[in-house]
């Protein structure tokens, strides 16, 4: 029988969640403050068995026009050996009362556990339906950090390691800072790649108030790369939690397509991640096997598996209904999917 018990001590919460493999910075205490900053609000739920902490999640509120929300981004998260079953429907038993009291159509959980029939099945029978849209990325490319500089990089494809000594060779230069004043070149360069590459970008008070959840506890850096003539042509925002940094923001403008930046650049952040002493650097969403030409994440994904690592399939986004208002921001979701073309 488990218990749920709302933890207000950002330590107790952090000291649970970085002893665990994999965990991200969306279910970090400092991803909490960023969403108050942005007018929402967010709760710890632990699930203890007795007095035992076993399980957790990091539960944040969402308000848009198409509806409201709660949502757990990239958990819950299960002890080793726990009873994943018994904890979600724990969760859920207590989540939809939530919902109901604070007049919320629906909560939203993205996993970071394997997409397998299992768990697929654990979610169905629970009564959880797939998500229309993805708020975060389902297929996810991971380096595992523990291994020598070395051997990391003899184990990428041989065009990027010559990429990388050619921009090294010619002059191309990373800086990393921490100094959220370099965000205005980052913000600068994502203006003209979003145009370029036509997307909606993020917008600068988003990673602005994002940075700066997380520069409190020193888990973010910026890294700008330089052509040989002085001109930014690259730039990242990379968040650090727990065992893994995570490639959460980037842009790119490729002006000199003999000595492509971008590949010094992640090279310089995973060295960056290995000396901070992480177990895993995460290069984000890319695309499912056997995606078609046509989807979003098609062409970043040979450049992000280049680096070498592993693919980590996830759960499919799942909603729990609980008021039929649900449906309307199912309609607008679906039609979002198609427009942005993820409709595979």
């Amino acid at each position: 029988m488990y218990s749920i018990r709302q933890i207000t001590n950002k330590e107790q919460w952090n000291a649970f969640t970085q002893s665990q493999e994999f965990i991200l910075k969306s279910q970090a205490w400092n991803y909490g403050e960023f969403y108050v900053s942005m007018g929402e609000e967010f709760w710890v739920l632990g699930v203890y068995a007795q007095d035992t902490l076993i399980a957790g999640a990091l539960v944040v509120s969402t308000h848009a026009k198409r509806g409201n929300f709660l949502f757990i981004p990239y958990g819950p998260i299960v002890s080793k050996g726990s009873n994943y079953r018994e904890i979600l429907a724990t969760l859920t038993i207590y989540l939809k009362k939530m919902c109901i009291e604070k007049n919320y159509s629906f909560f939203r959980i993205s996993p970071f556990d394997n997409n397998t029939s299992e768990l697929q099945e654990v979610y169905r029978e629970l009564g959880f339906r797939k998500s229309p849209i993805h708020l975060l990325a389902e297929t996810t490319w991971l380096l595992d950090l523990r291994q020598s500089r070395d051997d990391i990089f003899m184990a990428m494809n041989k065009n990027h390691r010559n990429l990388i000594r050619r921009c090294e060779r010619e002059g191309v230069h990373v800086e990393i800072s921490t100094d959220k004043k370099d965000l205005d070149d980052f913000n600068k360069l994502l203006d003209a790649t979003a145009k370029r590459h036509n997307f909606v970008r993020f917008s600068r008070e988003f990673v602005q108030k994002e940075f700066d959840a997380f520069s409190t506890d020193q888990n973010v850096f910026i890294l700008n790369a330089y052509l040989p003539d002085g001109r930014l042509d690259s730039s990242a925002i990379i968040f650090c939690y727990g065992s893994m940094a995570a490639y959460y923001h980037g842009a790119s403008l490729m002006q000199n397509k003999k000595i492509p930046s971008s590949y010094l650049l992640q090279w310089t952040a995973i060295q960056e991640a290995q000396k901070r002493g992480l177990t895993y650097y995460n290069f984000w969403g890319i695309a499912p096997d056997g995606a078609q030409k046509s989807h979003p994440f098609f062409g970043i994904t040979h450049f992000k598996k280049g680096f070498g690592g592993f693919q980590k399939d996830l759960l499919l986004c799942q909603d729990y209904i609980v008021s039929p208002k649900y449906w309307f921001n199912w309609a607008i979701e679906s039609l979002r999917r198609i427009k942005r073309g993820f409709n595979e």
